[in-house]
């Protein structure tokens, strides 16, 4: 697949997010791979829905434009860094793909977990919480997990939390983001917290 159709289809997941309630406004970053060490990720600041294939950064694995002009932000790219670096896919596959998100079934469930280590979404999977702030245990659990719901120390309006997903591809990317809404869904709905 060339970059063309992968900006296409990258457009339409971000798209997708948006329509769903997971991304509002400018928030969130998805990142995809598009060639060896080369990855699409959605521009600082700009509203998600009127992204179009051609707003779409292409950064290297340090997060610098490859051509030419803004990158991303260090701080802002590192979960995503550090994740491509540090894991495979049971397939044997290297990670693809990687969103933060702010899906509100899961910041509701964290709300009512508030305190946990893990969220518990109640279906034998517990995602780790992580102080957003905290790089090295950030680089702890993302070396060890593939997503993480982030939280910032002392918050407790919701601000600066959100839930990080990594996959081998762009499809899989979406794949588990929903798996993990609905889940966090089911939980909230049986009273779960």
């Amino acid at each position: 697949m060339d970059e063309t159709q992968i900006r296409e289809q990258f457009c339409q997941a971000v798209h997708q997010l948006w329509t769903r309630g997971m991304i509002v406004g400018a928030d969130g970053m998805l990142c995809c791979e598009v060639h060896r060490r080369r990855y699409l990720v959605t521009p600082t600041g700009q509203r998600r829905i009127d992204l179009t294939p051609g707003d779409l950064i292409c950064v290297d694995i340090g997060g610098e434009n490859v051509y030419g002009g803004e990158g991303i932000e260090p701080e802002i790219w590192q979960p995503h860094r550090d994740v491509y670096q540090s894991h495979l896919c049971a397939e044997g596959m290297t990670l693809g793909a990687s969103a933060v998100i702010e899906p509100a079934n899961v910041l509701a469930l964290l709300s009512r977990q508030n305190g946990a280590e893990r969220l518990d979404l109640g279906n034998g999977d517990r995602i780790p919480v992580v102080d957003r702030d905290d790089d090295k245990a950030l680089r702890a659990v993302l070396t060890d997990s593939t997503d993480a719901v982030f939280c910032s120390a002392g918050d407790d309006r919701g601000c600066g939390r959100g839930l990080f997903v990594a996959a081998a591809d762009l499809a899989g990317l979406l794949n588990r983001i929903e798996r993990i809404d609905l889940s966090a869904a089911v939980r909230l709905a049986c009273g779960g917290g």
